[in-house]
């Protein structure tokens, strides 16, 4: 096993997830944040140092692009981009040539593309940020988006656009949450088709205090659960919004604000209730086919609990815990780090501290650290599956970034070559290409084959 010190990377960067934030981003915002940042990151052991390749890299194209003002999304063979400067447009490009294949006016008030499926590019519109006072007397600034619009891949032509934060998108369909005029309630759920917005089906929310859907890279998505101010909960097929269960959970807001939350968190058939007060977190499982409690668990504060592969994992005051999904009994624990991101392929990126600044690579299965990344970060791939590259700014220099290849035969990090500064997870691939957010704002896309 190897460190690998690369350089120095402290960011984070954009959501490439369908997951809106439905509540003040807190801690477990920043923890799914990255996690969708870094899901596709399925990194092999890191066996031996860093050296280099003797072939340089080459440019193949590049726009202007404005950090802070932009978007973009890819394709096996395309790059999406919402907002140029001094413009607001939505253009599609070649991936290779930069070949400009459609340009049209983008959706008001859109400022991030949600990601595609069954051709289509969806994007968040109608921007709106609201104030208001939540249970615990806390005033609550949020931005969230009224409506969800569905672009053509092939034309730029736009599908459809309907009435609804987009929350998930899975197969052939999207769900989507209406919110009522403050913004901190929702008020029906629906889903609707990909191709031409059609509804699927649609439910009122009713006096729901909280709900939850998986939303990961990956995931099947089909459950979607809902629990009233009194506890009561529903467990609902995404594929037609029939029941599938009921039960009334233990529900007392906690009357303390400062860390303290109750929350629930869906993992494929489990759905785990947390509840953090008084410097403690208790988690319990049920199943989401009965909502039959399976098993429970304590540990110090601040908690937090996510599936990670063939276990759940829990964050402790200084410890990630893999628990057995069906007994909740403790497989493995990893000390000195409070936060996780779940990968694909049974790993897990853990952070040496709050800040994530440093990554270990866990395997989810045995606990086992696998490598040691220094503050290097993975180039995410454009369809969450994979990726063979990571980035780190060079050492004593801030107008360069060192890209490198990770040999999935040997686990060798192989240093590909450089290209100027760019934003902190702003990089993504397909295949050998590269496209990253520089920091002299421009789109620059690079072969590193």
């Amino acid at each position: 096993m190897a460190v690998i010190e690369l350089g120095l990377v402290n960011a984070d960067g954009d959501e490439p997830s369908f997951e809106p934030a439905r509540r003040p981003l807190g801690r477990r915002d920043l923890r799914w944040l990255l996690a969708a940042i870094v899901t596709a990151a399925s990194l092999l052991t890191v066996t031996g140092s860093a050296r280099p390749d003797p072939q340089g890299l080459a440019q193949l194209w590049s726009i202007p692009y404005e950090l802070g003002n932009g978007a973009y999304v890819l394709t096996a063979d395309s790059v999406y981009v919402l907002t140029q400067p001094g413009q607001d447009r939505l253009s599609a490009y070649d991936l290779r040539t930069g070949e400009l294949r459609w340009s049209h006016p983008g959706p008001d008030d859109s400022s991030r593309l949600s990601g595609i499926r069954a051709g289509a590019l969806l994007l968040p519109a109608g921007r709106t940020t609201v104030m208001y006072e939540d249970p615990n007397g806390s005033t609550v600034s949020r931005e969230f988006h009224r409506d969800t619009a569905a672009v053509d891949t092939a034309t730029g032509r736009q599908l459809w656009r309907q009435p609804g934060e987009l929350i998930h998108a899975v197969g052939d369909r999207a769900l989507l949450t209406q919110w009522n005029k403050a913004g901190d309630k929702v008020t029906t759920f629906r889903t609707v088709r990909l191709r031409d917005g059609r509804t699927i089906w649609s439910r009122p929310a009713g006096d729901i205090e909280t709900w939850t859907t998986e939303t990961g890279p990956g995931t099947t998505a089909e459950r979607l659960v809902t629990v009233t101010t009194k506890g009561r909960a529903e467990v609902l097929d995404l594929a037609d919004g029939s029941v599938v269960a009921t039960a009334t959970f233990p529900w007392r807001r906690p009357s303390a604000p400062d860390g303290d939350f109750l929350m629930v968190t869906l993992d494929g058939r489990q759905l785990y209730l947390e509840r953090n007060e008084g410097g403690q977190s208790t988690v319990t499982a049920y199943d989401t086919e009965t909502l039959r409690e399976q098993w429970r668990t304590e540990q110090a504060a601040p908690g937090g609990v996510y599936g990670c592969g063939p276990v759940v994992c829990i964050n402790g005051s200084d410890a990630t815990t893999g628990h057995d999904p069906a007994t909740g009994e403790v497989r493995w624990q990893i000390t000195g780090s409070a936060i996780g991101f779940p990968l694909q392929d049974g790993l897990m990126l853990v952070g040496d501290d709050e800040t994530g600044a440093r990554h270990r690579l866990i395997d989810t299965r045995t606990g086992r650290q696998l490598a040691d990344l220094g503050t290097a970060t993975p180039v995410w791939d454009h369809q969450l599956a994979g990726t063979q590259y990571v980035v780190a700014g060079a050492q004593g220099s801030n107008d360069v970034t060192l890209i490198s290849r990770v040999d999935r035969r040997t686990g060798e990090v192989l240093l590909r070559g450089t290209v100027s500064a760019v934003l902190d997870f702003g990089c993504q691939s397909s295949g050998d290409v590269i496209v990253c957010e520089s920091m002299d704002n421009r789109l620059i896309v690079t072969d590193v084959g």
